[in-house]
C-alpha cells in the first residue's frame, strides 16, 4: 500500500512539473520580477548613470580650467570611455593622453585630428622637462639630431617637423631611400640616454634642398640609460679641500653646478689645477643641510679660459646624505613639472 500511495505521488509530481505555468503562476512571477527591477536593478542602475553624470561634469569643469572648447573636451571624452581609469587622470598623465591621440589618429577622422594640436599645447604636452624619458617618437624635439641607418647604411639626419601622425626625418646626406623601406633612426638626448626607434616611409619630399622622409609615430621606442641617477642642474656655493699626494690640503670655494646621488659637478675660478684621481673633501649646504667632510674623487676636468670645472665621485657617502640628495631632486623635480603644467617655464 505504500509503495502503491509514492508511486502515485511520483506520478502526480510529474504532472505539476510537465503541465505549464498557469496565469496565476505567471502573474506572480511578473509581480515579483517587477518589484525586484524597480527595488534593486533600476536603483543601480540610475546611481552608475548619475555617478557618471557627475564624473563627466566634474571632466567638463577641468578641461574648462585649461581653456579647452566643448569640443575639444568632448572629444577626449569620448575616447576616454574607452578606458577602464578615471578619465580626469588625463590633465596630469601624458602618457594617458598619447594613448588618447593614438586612438584618434587610428580613427582618422580628419576633423579631429585637427583639434589635437590645440589641446596638446593647452595641456602643456608639447614637450617634456629634460629630465623624463621620452615614450613616444611624439615627445622628440624638433632639430633633434641623430642618425638614419637604411640597409646597412649609416647616414646623418635631424628631426625636421612632426604632426600628429608623422615626424620628418631630414637627411643631411645622400642615401638612396624609397617609399616603404624600413629604417631606424638613433639619438642621443642629453643628460638622459641613447634612444631609437625603427618605422616605415610613408613619404619622401623635399623641402630646403633636403630630402625628408614621414614616418608614422610610435611609441616603441629603445632607450639605453645614460647615468645611474639623475643630474639635477643647480647653483650651490661648495668649499673644498684638494688632497695632495704629498699630504697638502689646498682650500677653494667654488660652485657646485649639478648633482646626483653618485657625484657632483664642482666649478672654481683660479689656476689651481686638479688632477684625475686626485681625492676632494667637500662642504656645502643643500635646502637647509649641511653636508661636509664628503669625500670624492676627480673623475674627469674641463678647463675653461676663466675658470676649471671638474666631475667628483662621491666615495663615502652616508644613507642620510644620499637620503637628503634624492629628497631634494624630487622636491625639484615636482616643481618643475608643476611650473610646465602651469606654464610658468618656456618650453
Amino acid at each position: 500500500m505504500d509503495a502503491q500511495a509514492g508511486f502515485d505521488t511520483f506520478i502526480e509530481a510529474t504532472r505539476y512539473l510537465s503541465r505549464g505555468p498557469s496565469p496565476q503562476e505567471i502573474l506572480i512571477l511578473i509581480v515579483v520580477s517587477s518589484v525586484f527591477i524597480s527595488l534593486v536593478i533600476i536603483p543601480v542602475i540610475y546611481m552608475k548613470l548619475k555617478e557618471k553624470t557627475k564624473v563627466k561634469v566634474f571632466f567638463l569643469s577641468r578641461a574648462k580650467d585649461f581653456d579647452l572648447t566643448l569640443e575639444e573636451a568632448e572629444l577626449l571624452w569620448k575616447y576616454l570611455k574607452t578606458f577602464p581609469i578615471n578619465p580626469n587622470l588625463i590633465f596630469e598623465n601624458k602618457a594617458l593622453f598619447e594613448k588618447v591621440v593614438d586612438k584618434i589618429v587610428k580613427n582618422g577622422d580628419p576633423e579631429e585630428i585637427k583639434l589635437i594640436s590645440a589641446i596638446r599645447m593647452k595641456l602643456r604636452y608639447s614637450s617634456l622637462p629634460w629630465f623624463i624619458p621620452l615614450t613616444t617618437t611624439r615627445d622628440i624635439e624638433v632639430y633633434q639630431t641623430g642618425h638614419i641607418v637604411i640597409r646597412n647604411q649609416k647616414v646623418e639626419a635631424y628631426v625636421f617637423d612632426k604632426d600628429e601622425e608623422h615626424i620628418y626625418i631630414a637627411l643631411l646626406e645622400p642615401a638612396d631611400v624609397k617609399v616603404g623601406d624600413k629604417i631606424e633612426f638613433l639619438f642621443l638626448r642629453e643628460n638622459d640616454g641613447r634612444y631609437s626607434f625603427e618605422g616605415t616611409v610613408d613619404r619622401i619630399f623635399m623641402e630646403m634642398g633636403r630630402i625628408v622622409l614621414a614616418i608614422k609615430h610610435t611609441d616603441k621606442l629603445n632607450r639605453v640609460q645614460l647615468r645611474q641617477s639623475i643630474r639635477w642642474k643647480v647653483n650651490i656655493p661648495v668649499s673644498f679641500t684638494i688632497l695632495t699626494k704629498e699630504g697638502e690640503e689646498i682650500k677653494l670655494e667654488g660652485t657646485i653646478e649639478d648633482i646626483s646621488l653618485r657625484g657632483a659637478r664642482v666649478c672654481y675660478q683660479g689656476n689651481i689645477n686638479i688632477k684625475e684621481g686626485q681625492k676632494v673633501i667637500l662642504d656645502f649646504i643643500l635646502k637647509g643641510y649641511r653636508l661636509s667632510n664628503l669625500l670624492g674623487t676627480v673623475v674627469h676636468r674641463v678647463v675653461y679660459e676663466k675658470r676649471i670645472c671638474v666631475g667628483i665621485k662621491f666615495e663615502e657617502i652616508s644613507r642620510k646624505e644620499e637620503q637628503i640628495i634624492e629628497q631634494f631632486i624630487l622636491d625639484e623635480q615636482r616643481k618643475l613639472l608643476k611650473a610646465y603644467k602651469l606654464g610658468e617655464l618656456e618650453q
